[in-house]
């Protein structure tokens, strides 16, 4: 969907994805600047995906390095590449967890307040690219994004959805919440908008698709989807918090990698909204797949619908 009427190079670390239309690259070295000039000459705009995420149960205090390296560091690098060759517009891809995880619902205005290496490091790696593009003819959009989710996206869907399929019981028969998530359809779709718009932006955005969920009734579509009878136990959201609480305490005092963490427990029980009234606003876009629609598609049931629970 990407390369459709575009000229599209990709880089990759270890395996290009088997996406028809994209020239592949090797880059072994994100923060390395001597790579990007040839790969960027002649290049309209640039798309940076790239980052180093939150892995379960590997709370431990010596990492901000890596954050800094891969996050920070490879952002600025590319940035000023992208500057030095004239690249007309630099869009960021970021994460709503800049402000985050006690936000309950967030839009432009909301204060920025990260919590872990993911987000701190994408705050300034925000804030390095502003810098760095000033005043440049180079162009820059910010977008954060809350949780993406499709067809064998990685993270906490992907795992639940697993989890799910194994019939295990799962303690989420308490939890009242609601949190946004965004298609993979309807997130390059917003890409593809702000790659066309023909003025300057030089802005951050949040952007959401309408995909607003709770976690049982993820669970219950993932079970209607895969056929699976599922058992929701009602355990107490603060005996979650503190199990997430532990994972934390192995992961940091003992050395010892858990399957949970905070980071993990909160994704499923918090809530977090987000807003993205300005992004559609300004671009003038509205998502082409509804988002009850979008995770149908994706995982064969609609969330909310009934379930073969018992």
């Amino acid at each position: 969907m990407l390369a459709h009427g575009i000229t599209v190079r990709g880089t990759y670390r270890q395996k290009p994805p088997a996406l028809p239309g994209v020239a592949w690259y090797p880059v072994r070295q994100l923060e390395g600047p001597e790579q990007w000039q040839d790969l960027i000459t002649d290049t309209d705009v640039v798309v940076h995906l790239a980052a180093l995420v939150h892995e379960a149960g590997r709370a431990v205090k010596d990492r901000w390095p890596e954050y800094q390296r891969v996050n920070v560091d490879a952002t600025l690098v590319l940035a000023r590449a992208c500057r030095r060759a004239g690249v007309r517009r630099f869009v960021f891809v970021s994460s709503i967890a800049v402000y985050g995880r006690a936000a309950g619902r967030v839009d432009e205005h909301a204060a920025t307040r990260p919590e872990d290496n993911y987000g701190r490091s994408k705050l300034a790696a925000e804030d390095a690219l502003r810098a760095e593009l000033s005043g440049s003819e180079t162009d820059w959009c910010i977008l954060r994004l809350p949780a993406v989710y499709g067809p064998g996206s990685p993270g906490n869907m992907s795992r639940l959805q697993a989890l799910v399929a194994s019939g295990v019981p799962l303690p989420c028969g308490a939890i009242r919440n609601t949190r946004s998530f965004i298609s993979v359809d309807n997130l390059v779709d917003a890409i593809l908008t702000v790659l066309r718009y023909p003025r300057s932006i030089r802005a951050a955005f949040v952007v959401s698709d309408g995909s607003d969920f709770a976690t049982p009734a993820i669970v219950r579509a993932f079970a209607l989807g895969s056929r699976r009878r599922v058992r929701l136990l009602n355990v107490p959201v603060p005996l979650l918090r503190l199990l997430g609480r532990f994972g934390d305490f192995a992961g940091r005092a003992l050395g010892i990698r858990t399957a949970v963490d905070s980071h993990t427990i909160d994704s499923l029980v918090g809530s977090l909204l987000v807003d993205g009234s300005r992004f559609r606003e300004v671009f003038e876009w509205r998502p082409p797949i509804d988002g009850a629609r979008a995770f149908e598609l994706a995982y064969g049931a609609r969330p909310g619908g009934p379930a073969q629970s018992r």
